[in-house]
C-alpha cells in the first residue's frame, strides 16, 4: 500500500472514530478535548468580570498533544475572533560585509555592501552602512462553529514590505515598457504591491488555514498549520510560543506543515499523545504544468512514489503556561517533558522542469531513485523549582540517501548524522523583576565550504559536499545541522550573516530587568566557536563575540523597542591569503586577474533596530 493511500485511510479512520464516539457519548456541556492559555503576556493579571473566557482554540498546540483545559473555567462562545498585530520597524546595518567585497570571483562576503561601492563613476558614494524600514499587518481570524469546532486562518498584508519600494511608475516585470522607472525626485506616492510587477510578493498572502474539532477522546486537526515543538530550536511555528504563552513580534519566519493529526490524553497518566500524517513534499501536480485535460478545478498528484511523506508521534507531559507558573508559585516542582519523533521517506524523485502533461515522458532522464529515509527524535524538558527555570532540547537526524547522482554527480550513498541541542537556565529575583541566565547550544557541521567560501549565509551552504569524494565504493556522511531560522540567538552573526546557527557551539549569558511594569531592558553576550574550523571562511576556531542590548516599553496595546548590537569577529570570519604550494582547496580571496584582493581580517559590525508593534 502506498504512503498516499495510507494517509488517506489514516485521516478517514480518525474522522470516523471521532464521529461515532461523539454521536454515542457527547452530552450537553461535556468536556472539550483540550485548550490552552490565550495570547496574554506571562504574569499579567486578568480583569474581574461576570464570566471569564476560556482559552482560545488558536492556542491549542497545533503539532503537539493539546494542552489540557484549565480547571474551573467555562468557555464563553464567540462566533468570530480576530487576533494579530501591526508591525513597523527600522534597521541600520553598519559594516555587515565586514570590509569585504561580495564578488564571487574574490570569494564573496557575508553580506552585500551598498550598490554605490561597485560603481566606477567619478566621485561615487560608498557607504558601509545600509538602512531601511518595513511593515507587516498579520491577521489571525478564528471562526468558532461551536464550542469545540473552529477554523483558523493566518494571513499577512504587506508582509515585510520595505517602505518606499513600490513608487508610482515602477515596473519590475517589463510588461509596460512605456512606463520607465520613476526618477527619485519625481516619484509621487506608492502603487500597490503586485507580485511580479512592483514586488516579489502580493499585498495579501494567505499562509495557513486549518480546522480543529474537539471530541470526547481528544482533538482532530487537519489543514496547513504551524509546526511547533519544545523550545522552537528546530520546529518553530513563528511568533507565538504556546509552551511559554509568549509572542515574538519580531519573527520573520515560521514553519508550516500540511497535516492530519489526532491528540488525546492517555488514561490513568498525566501524559498526552499525538499521531499525525504529514505531506512534506508532493512533487509535480496537474495544475503546475500546462494542460488542457479539464481537471484544473480538481488538481491531482501526478505520481505517488516521488512524494516525501512524514509520520509523527508525540508523547508529552505538558501544562498550560499559567498552570506551570501557578505550580512554581505554590512552591511545588513543575516538570514538563516530551519526545517528538518523525519518520520521513522518499523513494523516487523527478526533474520535470518544463514538462507538459500529455507529452512523452522520458523516465530514464527525469525519474531517479532517491531512497531517502530519516528518523528524527526530539527530546524536550522544562523544569521549574522556586526561582530557577531550566529548559533543554536535543534532536538527532539519522538516515540514509541512496542516490544523489542527479544532484551533484555523486555515485555513492550518503549517511545522515546530524545533531543539535540547546540548554537554558534562568534565575528570577528582586520580586521577579530581575532575570539572570545562561544559554548554550550546539549544531554539528561538516568539512565543506560554502559556495563561494566567503558567503557565509546558509542559502549558500554546500549541502552535499564534493562529488569526487562520494563514489560508488564510498559512503559520505552528511553532518551539517541547521537550527530553525526563527530561533534567534543574537542580532548580527547568526541572524543575518549566517541566517541560522550551524557548525557551532555558543555560550550566551544574559540579564533582563523590569524597571517598571511597562519598561524593561536586557543585555546579552554571545561568544561562538566553530566545531569544524575547516568549513569557515578563515579556517579558524572562533567566530567572534557579540554584545546586544535592548530597551523596551509595552502595554496591552503597544510595544516600542530599540536595540543595539555589535559583533567583534575573530579568525573564523577572516579572509586569509592563499599560500603557494600549501595544497588542498586553498583560500579564494587572493588577487584576481585584475589585481583585486579580498584578503584581510573581518571588520566590526554594528546594528540599531527599532520596533513599533500594535497587537490586537
Amino acid at each position: 500500500m502506498s504512503y498516499l493511500s495510507s494517509k488517506v485511510l489514516f485521516g478517514t479512520a480518525v474522522l470516523l472514530v471521532g464521529v461515532e464516539v461523539a454521536e454515542a457519548q457527547m452530552t450537553p456541556g461535556g468536556p472539550m478535548g483540550g485548550g490552552g492559555m490565550g495570547q496574554q503576556p506571562a504574569g499579567e493579571e486578568k480583569k474581574e468580570g461576570v464570566a471569564e473566557a476560556a482559552p482560545k482554540s488558536t492556542t491549542l498546540l497545533p503539532t503537539t498533544p493539546a494542552l489540557p483545559p484549565p480547571k474551573g473555567r467555562r468557555k464563553r462562545w464567540k462566533l468570530f475572533e480576530l487576533d494579530g498585530y501591526f508591525r513597523f520597524r527600522t534597521d541600520w546595518f553598519k559594516n555587515f560585509n565586514q570590509g569585504f567585497v561580495d564578488d564571487p570571483a574574490l570569494g564573496g562576503a557575508p553580506f552585500p555592501r551598498a550598490l554605490g561601492c561597485s560603481s566606477t563613476a567619478v566621485g561615487h558614494p560608498c557607504d558601509n552602512s545600509l538602512s531601511s524600514a518595513n511593515m507587516r499587518l498579520r491577521l489571525e481570524p478564528t471562526f468558532n462553529l461551536d464550542e469545540g469546532t473552529s477554523v483558523h486562518v493566518q494571513a499577512d498584508v504587506y508582509d515585510n514590505l520595505v517602505l518606499g519600494s513600490t513608487p508610482t511608475g515602477l515596473n519590475l516585470s517589463g510588461i509596460n515598457t512605456q512606463t520607465p522607472p520613476p526618477l527619485g525626485a519625481f516619484a509621487e506616492g506608492q502603487d500597490p504591491a503586485v507580485q511580479g510587477v512592483t514586488s516579489n510578493r502580493d499585498a495579501l498572502i494567505i499562509k495557513r488555514a486549518w480546522a480543529e474539532v474537539a471530541i470526547p477522546l481528544g482533538i482532530l486537526k487537519f489543514g496547513r498549520m504551524p509546526d511547533q515543538w519544545g523550545m522552537g530550536m528546530y520546529y518553530n511555528g513563528g511568533a507565538y510560543d504556546p509552551i511559554n504563552g509568549t509572542y515574538d513580534y519580531d519573527a520573520d519566519y515560521g514553519d508550516s506543515v500540511d497535516r492530519v493529526s489526532f491528540s488525546a490524553g492517555i488514561p490513568g497518566t498525566p501524559l498526552r499523545a499525538m499521531v499525525a500524517a504529514d505531506w512534506d513534499v508532493t512533487r509535480l501536480v496537474s495544475n503546475q504544468t500546462p494542460t488542457n485535460i479539464g481537471n484544473e478545478g480538481h488538481p491531482f498528484n501526478l505520481d505517488n512514489s516521488d512524494n516525501a511523506n512524514g509520520w509523527v508521534g508525540v508523547i508529552s507531559k505538558l501544562d498550560s503556561p499559567q498552570e506551570f507558573r501557578d505550580t512554581v508559585d505554590r512552591g511545588d516542582v513543575a516538570f514538563n517533558y516530551g519526545i517528538y519523533f518523525k519518520y520521513k521517506t522518499q523513494s523516487w524523485d523527478d526533474n520535470l522542469t518544463g514538462f507538459v502533461l500529455g507529452d512523452t515522458f522520458d523516465a530514464a532522464a527525469n525519474y531517479v531513485r532517491r531512497g531517502f529515509k530519516s528518523y528524527s527524535p526530539d527530546i524536550w524538558l522544562k523544569l521549574g523549582v522556586g526561582s530557577v527555570l531550566l529548559e533543554a532540547e536535543a534532536i538527532a537526524q539519522l538516515g540514509k540517501i541512496e542516490s544523489l547522482e542527479d544532484v551533484n554527480g555523486s555515485t555513492g550513498e550518503f549517511d545522515v548524522r546530524k545533531f543539535g541541542g540547546v540548554g537554558r537556565v534562568t534565575w528570577k529575583g528582586v520580586e521577579g523583576k530581575l532575570r539572570l541566565g545562561l544559554e548554550t547550544g550546539f549544531a554539528t557541521g561538516d568539512q565543506w565550504d560554502n559556495n563561494p567560501q566567503g558567503r557565509t549565509n546558509i542559502s549558500n551552504a554546500n549541502l552535499f559536499g564534493d562529488p569526487n569524494v562520494c563514489t560508488a565504493q564510498h559512503t559520505c556522511t552528511l553532518t551539517a545541522f541547521f537550527m530553525d531560522r526563527n530561533y534567534r540567538v543574537d542580532m548580527i552573526l547568526w541572524r543575518y550573516l549566517y541566517g541560522a546557527v550551524t557548525n557551532a557551539v555558543y555560550a550566551k549569558p544574559f540579564l533582563q530587568y523590569d524597571l517598571t511594569k511597562s519598561i524593561m531592558f536586557k543585555v546579552a553576550n554571545i561568544t561562538s566557536f566553530a566545531l569544524k574550523p575547516v568549513s569557515t571562511p578563515g579556517n579558524g576556531s572562533v567566530y567572534g563575540t557579540e554584545f546586544d542590548g535592548e530597551l523596551g516599553y509595552s502595554t496591552n496595546r503597544l510595544f516600542v523597542g530599540i536595540a543595539y548590537g555589535v559583533l567583534f569577529p575573530f579568525s573564523a570570519l577572516s579572509h586569509p591569503q592563499a599560500q603557494a604550494g600549501s595544497g588542498g582547496p586553498g583560500f579564494p580571496f587572493g588577487p584576481n586577474a585584475a589585481g583585486d584582493s579580498n584578503v584581510g581580517d573581518a571588520g566590526t559590525s554594528h546594528t540599531i533596530q527599532f520596533r513599533l508593534v500594535l497587537p490586537f
